[in-house]
């Protein structure tokens, strides 16, 4: 569920956009959404080991503290570097030969371990989401891994998703407010606060509503119509597919919001 406190706020939105892992394929690298390497089975003893004796790497960015890199030969999952957060293109990494002595190869380690459905996002971001792994682009490649093999490619179109004007903050707020009939409803000595529930269809028209915390009959049913009243809301997509967010929107009726808004 995503809250609006009159500005747009994912409820997810509790960290910095993460960096990605790397997935090279065909000869091109590509952003992943996905870090194969916390599916590791001895990942909590290997993560103290990644950088020994040089300089630790503390980013609100990388929480795995690592950004690894992988690459798909012969339909086979590979990872070929593990490199510092902080300190990429310094090349500070991992040794994979002492890390996975069993498995390294001529500079790979084959991840056997891995059985994912390994998003990339590519082309233009439509929506952004805080921390960045649900941020939503046009267009989306889904790698389906099985026990380290390449089983699928799926290729999804997100470009039906648009953006409303009506749910960035300054035109909700106005549009909000300006649209109570204010006069329907009395003076009260303190703001009272209704909390509406919203989705929108394909279309962008606003077509589900409850009260999720009310006042009383009058002021919910204002709150109820005003909401349903805006024009248009965002339209998502993912993975090719109509994607109905639930939002909740807090109406204030305050004397503050009645003098500033209502017209004569």
């Amino acid at each position: 569920m995503t809250l609006l406190l009159l500005t747009t706020i994912h409820f997810k939105s509790f960290g910095t956009a993460q960096i990605s892992d790397r997935l090279i394929i065909k000869g091109d690298t590509v952003s992943i959404f996905s870090n194969p390497l916390e599916q590791h089975p001895n990942i909590d003893s290997l993560r103290p080991k990644l950088f020994v004796d040089k300089q630790e790497c503390y980013s609100t960015a990388c929480w795995r503290e690592y950004q690894a890199k992988w690459e798909i030969v012969n339909n086979e999952l590979y990872l070929i570097g593990i490199y510092s957060c902080c300190f990429y293109e310094d090349k500070i990494q991992a040794d994979l030969e002492k890390l996975f002595p069993k498995k390294y190869i001529n500079g790979k380690v084959k991840a056997d371990w891995v059985t994912a459905k390994i998003l990339s996002p590519q082309g233009k971001q439509l929506y952004y989401v805080h921390m960045g792994y649900e941020s939503l682009y046009e267009k989306e490649v889904v790698y389906e891994i099985v026990n380290g093999q390449l089983k699928g490619i799926e290729t999804y179109d997100n470009s039906k998703s648009k953006k409303s004007k009506f749910s960035e903050d300054s035109v909700l707020r106005s549009f909000i407010y300006s649209n109570i009939d204010w006069d329907t409803l009395p003076k009260q000595d303190k703001t009272i606060k209704v909390f509406v529930q919203f989705s929108a269809n394909k279309k962008g028209i606003i077509d589900s509503l409850k009260v999720m915390k009310g006042f009383n009959e009058t002021y919910d049913k204002e709150a109820l119509k005003v909401v349903k009243s805006i024009p248009e809301w965002d339209v998502f997509y993912r993975r090719g597919q109509h994607e109905r967010r639930p939002w909740v929107l807090p109406i204030f009726f305050s004397e503050e919001n009645r003098q500033k808004y209502k017209t004569d």
